[in-house]
């Protein structure tokens, strides 16, 4: 594996070639057909030049036109054999390479999904969909347009060479004139090109990520006016792969002016030994042209062969990235059971039956590059069956330590452990973040996504729980389409039915990361009852967006540069008068009162009320 920087692992191109030929010779068999059918097509229209040749001898000894017509009959019959049997040769292997490229696609798919969280954000969100687009692409284009076409042309040159050493070796030999420049022209191009395609999609991957965060960030983009530095990188990093196409451009024209050489070189080479053995008599005029035609013949499939090379280079490249997410997945491995975030979908568990797990941090500490820490020396109890609320600024660490207890990646050191009165099963694990997607489909289809053997009755029972009942009034239901082309829903929406997932999928501990961050003024009160029936019943953590989630939980944990700072309940850390007394103060602006009448209004130190 060789991950450049900001980017998931690469495959070398021997492993590439390993798994290339495990997954072709894993149907060898409707392989082996597909080439012999491809085979017997090139071998039927090689006969084209004999006939030819024949006719040309029957022409020159003043024979009859009966036997003209004969052979031009041959000669029809040969080329719709030859076109049919390329056909259905070409296709069976298209068929074949396209199904083995679907499996791959899947398991690229399978894997990313379910790599530690932390593995794909250490890497540039474009580098994720580069892969699983322009690569595939690449991939596809070459399986379907140029994998016959080479297979064909492989065939086409060796028998070619075949059929003139048959007229005569001196004919075979003087064809061979063109090798070397072929060789050379081949090597040179080879030699350079597999590393500046690589070069090309990294470069276009860190243009893609530019875009991506300028996006993202447009907002904060405006309010610093950085738009000219924006701008300014992401033209640096436009320049940087243009260059680098232009250099791929310029080896494709030199590869084809070589290659273009080459046939003129081989094709004197063989008119000139035709025309000398012609002289002594040793071949035909019929033989000496069915030669130069042979020859002829190889121009368009060398062209193709060594012309794909260009693709072919461009699909290994994209190959070797695809295969290099497969290996990272097999590396880390996956997880099992259903120890794991949402792992309680597809079952349902009572509160009576509910593990309602006791977790224990000890010691973890954890960084994303290797150098910097989110988390350092974090350790904390939190018993079975109740809630933990943590708080911090932005970078606190308090979504990494989440998303490690929701079995997100694993620590670098230290150790998360969750206990059970039954320890015969590991508990399912939730987590529901701010980031939740509304996927093309009916409302059911959104909820079937917790629980897929989940019946209509259950989704709704878990939609009225969840005090998602607005999902099912006048107009709605759970056959209404959502998303594009359906009913939009607003961010606070979609987060409610978040949470009604959460209910469907009815795990021993659920992790709620800003689980309300996106809601409104009307939807606000509704996410805060949803939220509270999630955690009920079951052991919780929560990442607070507003300090009343933290007074409501059983216990807080205050985070500060990915150190615990103070961890105690609501009234003890006021008490205390320290760090969270002081952000308490600050977001009701009321000073320290342990249960406000209501609301408290929106931190003074942020917009986004996060405490």
């Amino acid at each position: 594996m060789t991950p450049a920087h900001g980017t998931l692992p690469i495959a070398d191109a021997r492993r590439t070639r390993q798994e290339l030929v495990r997954r072709l010779g894993a149907h060898r068999g409707r392989l082996a057909v597909s080439l012999l059918t491809l085979l017997a097509g090139t071998a039927v229209t090689l006969a084209t030049p004999p006939v030819l040749g024949g006719i040309v001898d029957v022409v020159a000894d003043g024979g009859g036109k009966d036997r003209v017509l004969v052979l031009g009959v041959v000669l029809v019959l040969v080329a719709v054999a030859g076109a049919a049997l390329a056909h259905a040769g070409g296709r069976m292997l298209v068929v074949l390479v396209q199904g083995v490229l679907a499996s791959l696609r899947e398991d690229v798919f399978e894997t990313a999904v379910h790599l530690p969280a932390h593995t794909l954000e250490s890497s540039d969100s474009s580098d994720v969909v580069s892969r699983v687009t322009r690569d595939v692409e690449a991939v596809s284009d070459a399986a379907s347009d140029v994998l016959p076409d080479v297979t064909d042309a492989s065939f086409t040159i060796g028998l070619s060479l075949v059929g003139l050493a048959v007229l005569d070796f001196r004919l075979a030999l003087a064809g061979l004139v063109c090798l070397p420049v072929h060789v050379l022209a081949t090597r040179r191009f080879l030699a350079r090109s597999h590393l500046v395609y690589g070069d090309v999609r990294r470069l276009e991957s860190a243009r893609g990520q530019s875009v991506i965060e300028a996006v993202h960030g447009a907002e904060t983009i405006r309010a610093y006016r950085t738009q000219d530095r924006h701008l300014g990188e992401l033209a640096a990093h436009s320049e940087l792969a243009v260059a680098r196409q232009r250099d791929g451009v310029r080896l494709r024209n030199r590869f084809t002016g070589l290659l273009n050489a080459a046939e003129f070189l081989g094709l004197a080479a063989v008119l000139v030994t035709g025309f000398a053995l012609l002289g002594s008599g040793a071949i035909s005029v019929g033989a000496a042209t069915a030669a130069a035609l042979y020859f002829h013949r190889l121009f368009g499939p060398v062209g193709a062969l060594l012309g794909s090379l260009d693709d072919i280079q461009r699909a290994t490249a994209g190959l070797s990235r695809l295969v290099g997410v497969t290996d990272l997945g097999r590396e880390g491995g996956t997880r099992d059971g259903d120890d794991r975030a949402g792992a309680g979908h597809g079952r349902t568990v009572t509160a009576d039956t509910r593990h309602r797990p006791a977790i224990d941090v000890k010691g973890v500490s954890f960084s994303y590059d290797g150098t910097r820490h989110a988390l350092r020396d974090v350790s904390l109890h939190i018993p079975a069956g109740t809630s933990l609320a943590l708080v911090g600024a932005s970078g606190s660490g308090k979504s990494t330590l989440a998303h490690l207890i929701a079995g997100l990646g694993e620590p670098d050191r230290g150790e998360i452990t969750t206990k059970c009165a039954k320890p015969s099963r590991a508990p399912s694990r939730y987590l529901v973040t701010q980031e939740v997607h509304l996927f093309g489909g009916t409302l059911a289809d959104n909820l079937r996504i917790a629980r897929p053997t989940a019946t209509d009755d259950e989704l709704r029972r878990a939609l009225r729980e969840a005090g998602a009942g607005w999902a099912l009034g006048p107009g709605s239901g759970l056959d209404t389409v959502l998303g594009a082309g359906g009913t939009a829903l607003d961010d606070g929406s979609v987060q409610h039915l978040a949470l009604a997932r959460a209910l469907l999928a009815d795990p021993d501990l659920v992790v709620l990361d800003e689980a309300t961050a996106q809601s409104g003024p009307q939807t606000r009160t509704l996410l805060r009852t949803a939220l509270e029936r999630v955690t009920r019943g079951r052991t919780s953590v929560i990442v607070a967006h507003r300090l009343e989630q933290a007074r409501d939980a059983d216990r807080i944990l205050i985070l500060r540069r990915g150190e615990v700072a103070e961890q105690g309940t609501h009234d003890e850390l006021l008490a205390s008068a320290g760090e969270y007394a002081a952000l308490w103060q600050a977001y009701t602006g009321t000073g320290p009162s342990s249960h406000p009448h209501t609301d408290p209004p929106t931190d003074p130190h942020t917009k986004e009320q996060h405490p």
